[in-house]
């Protein structure tokens, strides 16, 4: 293939779509200049080129954090008690709870600063009851979602989606006999934030080139 009649092609798109507009470069289109000609220069040697476009979730150094709003609903939905209370703090307050059997939750959260929802209190029933063995499976779910990240993402270089971690998650579930445990969308935000993953768009340029191949006749020549 000809590179310059690729780039021309290319300038002509370009101006087509975008319009002319004359210019310096800024030293990020320089940049991202460079990088194209990289690319560019891998169709010269070769017959045929394919590309291809996806999406996937990646491992990030920089991971923009959810909203309030979704980090409320996470709260409401799957926080982890181990991280806000003690197993000691819960059964304390329930031990008092279960003495003031009329008290409104404005006595309660004012008596225990960090009781912000009612629903504590049942989940705290919950968690003290089955001695923490759902947060513990939690943990172990988790770990098994980002094995398999890693696995599927950085070994084998698979697309991973929101879909798959869901996958993934429900797979370990029923493995620890879960059967109603459900990979909400906050779940999956909060653990994704947690790992710090978040979505790409990948373009992947595929060439073939022509070998060149040397004969030699029986005689070494």
């Amino acid at each position: 293939m000809k590179l310059l009649n690729i780039a021309k092609h290319l300038l002509h798109l370009t101006q087509t779509k975008y319009g002319f507009e004359n210019s310096a470069p800024t030293t990020d289109e320089i940049f991202a200049a460079e990088k194209l000609f990289e690319i560019l220069k891998s169709f010269k040697d070769s017959y045929f080129s394919e590309l291809y476009t996806y999406d996937t979730l990646e491992l990030e150094d920089e991971y923009d954090e959810m909203t309030d709003e979704e980090e409320k609903d996470d709260e409401n939905s799957y926080f982890n008690l181990q991280n806000r209370f003690t197993l000691e703090e819960m059964k304390n307050i329930i031990e008092w709870v279960d003495q003031h059997p009329n008290a409104r939750f404005a006595t309660i959260s004012n008596r225990f600063k960090k009781i912000k929802f009612m629903n504590y209190i049942t989940r705290f029933r919950e968690y003290i009851e089955n001695n923490g063995t759902r947060s513990d499976k939690l943990e172990k779910i988790k770990e098994f979602m980002f094995d398999q990240f890693y696995l599927k993402r950085a070994i084998e270089k698979d697309a991973v989606h929101d879909a798959d971690l869901e996958l993934y998650a429900i797979q370990k579930a029923r493995e620890l006999n879960w059967d109603e445990f459900k990979a909400r969308k906050s779940f999956i935000n909060s653990f994704k934030r947690q790992n710090r993953i978040s979505s790409r768009r990948v373009n992947k340029i595929i060439t073939r080139t022509k070998t060149k191949k040397k004969f030699r006749s029986l005689n070494g020549n």
